[in-house]
């Protein structure tokens, strides 16, 4: 059986798809992150943008530290780039952010690149890679 999150996922990517194919790279996130939700948004899917990410340590709490870029259903936390370049800090920080929201899964999506495919990674935390 598919869990929601591989559901979610799987539109998320055909829709960066489209995105990437009518647009192409060159653009500010901010651009891709919200014609990215709006899709979603259309397709009937609850989205949130620029999620606080709380940390605790200790006794220590920040709760406006960190954003993550989009929250699908509550369930999937979505990190947008714009970026030449594909980096291992993209997915690490997409799985920090997941790991903070209590998320099982991370993904990001990446339009800086030449396809789209390139740019896409999954996060998991505690669902397969």
């Amino acid at each position: 059986m598919t869990e929601p999150e591989d559901r979610i996922a799987a539109i998320v990517y055909e829709v960066g798809e489209m995105i990437h194919r009518r647009l192409g790279p060159g653009l500010y996130e901010s651009v891709y992150r919200d014609i990215l939700a709006y899709e979603l948004e259309k397709r009937g899917f609850a989205v949130r943008i620029e999620v606080p990410v709380p940390l605790v340590w200790d006794e220590l709490r920040f709760d406006r530290t960190y954003a993550a870029d989009i929250l699908v259903e509550e369930l999937v936390v979505v990190e947008v780039k714009a970026v030449a370049e594909k980096h291992p800090i993209h997915k690490a920080q997409a799985l920090t952010h997941t790991r903070l929201l209590e998320k099982r899964l991370g993904l990001v999506v990446n339009f800086g690149l030449v396809t789209f495919k390139q740019g896409f990674q999954r996060a998991a935390n505690g669902l397969p890679e």
